[in-house]
């Protein structure tokens, strides 16, 4: 992806933090996005960002390494919000 980094982040509307997802190639930027909305519950907000310390409204994030335990955090958020 060159050195443009795109983040995917999960959050629960009216929480404070987030989870964060750091795609490794340009297919995860365009296809984690679609997936993601389509398991998301009506409370949960998936946010693509290029630089999470500019948006401090997202903060604390938990950055997770791995892309399946992403989407599985994320169904998880689902039963929370």
């Amino acid at each position: 992806m060159g050195d443009k980094k795109i983040y995917i982040i999960a959050k629960i509307f009216d929480k404070q933090g987030c989870i964060a997802y750091l795609c490794k190639t340009v297919s995860e930027a365009r296809c984690l996005p679609g997936t993601l909305e389509a398991l998301r519950a009506d409370g949960v907000q998936i946010v693509i960002l290029d630089d999470p310390d500019i948006y401090s409204e997202y903060a604390p994030y938990s950055y997770v390494d791995d892309m399946k335990e992403f989407i599985d955090k994320v169904s998880k958020m689902n039963r929370v919000a």
